[in-house]
Parts: C-alpha cells; structure tokens; sequence
C-alpha cells in the first residue's frame, strides 16, 4: 500500500465538509496490521459539532479527517504480529496520517484504511513502554461474521449501554431529554436495564413514537405541542438525562429531580455552552458528566449477545446508508432532524 491515497471526509472549516482522495494510505510498523474500513457510523453529535466547529474540547485544526465509529477487516500483517490474523474484524481501529498529508486528525474513521497495533506482541517482546498506544485499548476485535453495517452503529450502542448502566436506572423514574439515535438507544437499554419509567421530551413526533414503539417509553412530550412546564408541573424523578447537549436543560432538569437525583449530562456540549454555574442547579441533587462516554469498551461482547439473542436489533437505531459521496446529504439530513442516523458504507 505505500505510496498509495485512499479516500476520506474531512470538516474543512465554517461549517463546510468535503470527500476527498488525497489521504496517504498509513504505512504500518512491525508489529501493526492494515485494516480496511468497510463502515462507519456517523455521529449526529461529535461529528457534527466537529464539522460547525463547535466541539468542547481541542481537537486538530481544519481540514481535519472525521469519524469515530469505524468497523473494518484485517488485511496485511506487520512482520512481528502474532496476535491478530488477516480477516479479524476491528470495531474501532486507529487512523494514522501520514506527514505532510495537510489533513488533521479528528478520529478519521470514516477512511478507506486504519490499522489495530499487537500491543501484547510489543509487551512479550520486551518493547519501551513509550512506543505502545492507549488508544490500542480502545481497538475491540469483535465476530467475523457480524453484519459490518450494523457493527457501524456499534460503537453508538456501546456508549448507550455504557451509559444506562453508569446511571444506574434500574427501578428509577427517568426523565430524559432527546429522542435522537443516543436518546433512542439509551432508553432502549435503560428498560433492559429495569427503569421503572421513562418520559422523554422531543419536539419530533415521528421520534417521540419510535420512542414507544423500540425503547418503551412510558409517556411522551412534544414540547412544539404542548407546553413542558405544565406537562411536568408537581412531578418529580430520580434521574433526568441530556442527550440534546445544552446547560440549560440540566440546570432546568435538576429542579425535576427528588433529593440525590441525578442530573446526567450525556449530550455533547458545545464550545460556546460547556460552562454550569452550579448555584443554579437545584440543592441535594447530584450532576454526573458523561459527555464522552466511560466503560464503552467493556460492554462490546455483552452488546453483541443481546443483539444475537434479540433483545437489540441494531438496524432499529439507523435510518439510512449513504456512501462517502453522499456526505453533503448525509450532513443535510441530520441538520433537518430526518434520519435517526447514518451510516457510511465504505464499500459503496
């Protein structure tokens, strides 16, 4: 592969996104494999904010390569890699540009090649501790078999999982903010989990039933159809989740709960809303951040048995498959709310 380009999406500044050709194939060390991408999810939140430029935290300047949601199969070997074989399915693998490239690197899954290092090759080998790869840890390798397209919205399901167990619902009322893909999934997984009831707002109708109809919502609010402040007046909760990502709502939520609630912040916050002045939130209530998500990882093979045995169906959690070509239509079609998400099939 060296010396070869291969194709990416890369946010190029102002709002403005674009596929292109020109990315170096990366070149791989002895102890890393090539993985060939075959999809990836894209994320109505991380993803998006990246592009508008909007993201809370720094992250590399434009034009920068997108993606965080990449699956993709093993296709050569490093001469020291002993631990993986050509063919092994890599659910999130790393994405190196190569110097001089021009792009940034903004996870940058949705390329046509990453690769996965053999961390445990490196630690047998006796290799300096500096030239291994946190970010290795984040490389799962999952069943061969699993449908590639759905192992793109795989990476979502993981961090919703994660997240219904971190705010540990089981036999809560949960009041949650947010019927898109993350809100969808999580409240999915909270009713696995044993939540004793979820309201969740939204101001779409057509997601407020998809809220019924695969994540068991108990009641819906439409807050373009009737006013939220009278639909809640006199209740309370003991959790109240974010998944939009604004302050208001958890300051505006944290006056909802009960004493020790929890006002759980899951949505991703923008640079120009990051900040919570914590006197307003209302007194005995608890704040738990999980913009990025915690323990996504650990959830994979427990996510993977629930979709075996039909407890998750994964396709019920995207709308639409669109090829990088389509990327302009894939950003219009989150912007306008008409896709639950997307998925980019890098085979197309």
């Amino acid at each position: 592969m060296q010396g070869k380009y291969m194709r990416g999406i890369a946010a190029m500044g102002q709002g403005k996104v674009a596929y292109v050709e020109d990315v170096p194939v990366p070149e791989i060390g002895p102890y890393e494999a090539l993985v060939k991408v075959k999809a990836c999810g894209f994320c109505n939140g991380t993803d998006f904010h990246i592009i508008k430029g909007e993201m809370p935290i720094e992250v590399d300047g434009f034009p920068t390569l997108i993606g965080h949601e990449a699956v993709g199969d093993i296709v050569e070997l490093g001469s020291k890699v002993r631990n993986y074989k050509v063919g092994d399915r890599i659910l999130n693998p790393m994405v190196r540009i190569m110097p001089g490239s021009g792009y940034g690197n903004t996870w940058g899954g949705m390329c046509d090649y990453a690769y996965v290092q053999d961390r445990q090759a490196m630690i047998d080998d006796g290799v300096d501790e500096k030239e291994l790869t946190d970010r290795q840890l984040e490389c799962v390798t999952i069943p061969s078999d699993f449908d590639p397209i759905d192992a793109g919205n795989l990476v979502t399901l993981n961090e919703c999982f994660s997240a219904a167990k971190n705010f540990k619902v089981q036999d809560k009322d949960v009041l949650v903010y947010g019927a898109g893909p993350m809100g969808l999934a999580t409240m999915r997984y909270m009713r696995y989990l044993g939540a004793k009831s979820i309201t969740v707002i939204d101001g779409v109708e057509e997601r407020l039933e998809l809220a019924k109809t695969l994540s068991g919502a108990d009641e819906t609010i439409n807050y373009n159809k009737v006013d939220k402040k009278e639909a809640l007046a006199g209740r309370l909760f003991d959790r109240v989740i974010d998944i939009v990502g604004l302050t208001s709502i958890l300051l505006e939520g944290s006056h909802l709960l009960r004493p020790y609630g929890i006002a759980g912040s899951m949505g991703v916050l923008r640079n120009t809303d990051s900040t919570v002045n914590v006197s307003e939130l209302k007194n005995n209530t608890l704040l738990q951040m999980l913009n990025f998500p915690y323990g996504q990882w650990d959830v994979t093979m427990e996510n993977i048995e629930l979709m075996k045995n039909g407890i998750i169906h994964p396709k019920d959690f995207y709308s639409h498959v669109k090829g990088l070509k389509d990327i302009q239509e894939v950003v219009e079609l989150v912007a306008e709310k008409k896709t639950i998400k997307v998925i980019m099939d890098l085979e197309r």
